[in-house]
């Protein structure tokens, strides 16, 4: 294929030896344009940082053989650690009684109780301290931060009242739990983020002439920190930053970062191979709502619609509660029916809800901030409106039977219909998607009347509406006409 006048830009410009940032939208031959610059110089070493394993294996079969394709963790992993990752699972129950989370607190006697927003208690158990401890080391190992501090605490619902009791329960095991993940002979099940963040921490020089980060609006602190310290090396990054829609859990835009920290060039890959203008058109509207200086351009070859679809290839959720509703009505009906990523997290969800129905503690980490399923009903209704999508799912049909339809999905290869949640839709397509009707409207500003839609949001809204090659639904997202500010 020959190259459109700004993948030949971008060839040039690495050409020339600089530093590069390239902003490439949906659909927009990114990946063509990395392998372009690869081909244009066969003399020097690359390492290509993909974002997950099955898109770096992709790689491997497709660059040149000059061209390194690793993950992140595929960088930092040594063998060594082999044997700790193979280890049976451990559940957060005995990483506490590994850990002995009551005498790292120093506890005796009754278990602490924390103020809950609602105003209950909150029993928290070592259990739920180790949960919330290994969260925290989690979004600290996705951080550049050299040590662990009350930042790197999430912020859970039910709990926002007390967080001062809650820093001083969980940092201090979540110090001890890092300071022993870092020994060869770890209590505690060590993870792949566990060893990308001690491979950072010892200050690595990577072995390569060009190094090329790819998907790097999404890329954790940690690894942007590790590829901004190899000055010796070409570095180019890609990516869209209108599809960064992983800052809750701890991932940045790197490409912002690169700019800042290398004064480097930005340059902009619009042409759209994956849709035509119809389409594009749509994922233009939220372009412009969120301020991005990007807007794309539809394939003119492509024959690309909008407008209501009865059979759909896929159906676009923004939540696993919304997700899993789609998924029941489908397997009522008769249909077979496939759920991007499988019903682990669905069934999770329904046994955390099962358990505090039951008067149970759950460790799970959507609901943990919570001492009864009443609690979750109240706060739902009051504060939150993913919560609500699923107390009425729960309500509706138990938890017993959502596991039962999460156990009765199958391959995606079989399915009649496919079910994603739109964070999972990323770097999938499909000829004809809906999006569902759990993306809500904002709600206006009681004060200003203003109706205000989080920045991430219309994010990850962009990203659903440009998974269609040929036809979108979007009848859902027809409020956005209505949304009169954006909030960072």
């Amino acid at each position: 294929m020959n190259p459109t006048p700004e993948q030949a830009e971008a060839v040039a410009a690495y050409g020339d030896g600089l530093d590069l940032v390239l902003q490439a939208g949906a659909g927009c031959g990114k990946s063509a344009t990395l392998k372009m610059i690869a081909r244009s110089d066969p003399r020097r070493r690359m390492t290509y940082v993909a974002y997950n394993s099955a898109i770096a294996a992709d790689a491997r079969r497709s660059f040149p053989g000059t061209v390194v394709c690793k993950t992140g963790h595929g960088l930092a992993f040594d063998p060594r650690y082999g044997a700790r990752l193979q280890r049976p699972r451990q559940t957060a129950h005995q990483a506490a009684q590994a850990l002995d989370v009551r005498s790292v607190l120093g506890i005796i006697g009754a278990t602490p109780q924390v103020k809950t927003d609602l105003g209950g208690l909150k029993a928290m158990t070592s259990k739920i301290i180790m949960r919330m401890a290994l969260d925290t080391v989690t979004r600290f190992c996705h951080s550049a931060d050299a040590e662990i501090a009350a930042l790197h605490i999430p912020h859970y619902d039910g709990l926002k009242q007390s967080r001062g009791e809650v820093v001083k329960l969980i940092l201090p095991v979540a110090r001890a739990a890092w300071e022993d993940l870092q020994r060869d002979e770890s209590v505690l099940n060590l993870n792949h983020d566990h060893y990308l963040k001690m491979w950072a921490l010892s200050e690595p020089r990577i072995p390569t002439d060009v190094v090329l980060l790819d998907e790097a609006q999404d890329t954790n602190d940690v690894l942007a920190a590790v590829l901004l310290r190899q000055e010796h090396a070409q570095r180019i990054a890609v990516g869209d930053s209108a599809q960064q829609i992983y800052s809750w859990r701890g991932a940045n835009d790197a490409l912002e970062g690169f700019v800042r920290e290398l004064g480097c060039p930005g340059l902009t890959l619009s042409q759209s191979f994956r849709f035509g203008p119809a389409i594009a058109a749509r994922a233009n509207i939220w372009l412009q709502l969120i301020g991005a200086p990007l807007r794309l351009t539809g394939w003119e070859a492509a024959e690309s619609t909008v407008g209501p679809l009865d059979s759909p290839d896929a159906i676009l959720c923004r939540s696993n509660a919304g997700a899993m509703g789609i998924v029941m009505e489908g397997l009522a009906a008769g249909r077979k029916v496939a759920l991007v990523g499988g019903g682990g997290d669905i069934k999770r969800l329904a046994w955390a809800a099962e358990a505090l129905k039951g008067g149970q503690p759950t460790d799970h980490p959507e609901l943990m901030g919570f001492a009864s399923w009443d609690d979750v009903r109240q706060y739902a209704a009051e504060e939150d409106g993913s919560l609500e999508v699923l107390v009425k799912l729960i309500d509706e049909h138990g938890p017993g039977r959502i596991v039962a339809a999460a156990d009765g999905l199958c391959s995606e290869q079989q399915a009649e219909l496919v079910v994603s949640t739109a964070h999972r839709s990323k770097g999938r397509e499909w000829p004809a998607v809906r999006i569902h009707s759990d993306f809500r409207a904002p709600k206006p500003d009681q004060k200003t009347g203003l109706v205000i839609l989080p920045r991430e949001e219309g994010r990850l809204a962009y990203v659903a509406v440009t998974r269609a090659r040929e036809q979108l639904d979007d009848t859902a997202l027809g409020w956005v006409r209505d949304v009169t500010a954006v909030s960072e």
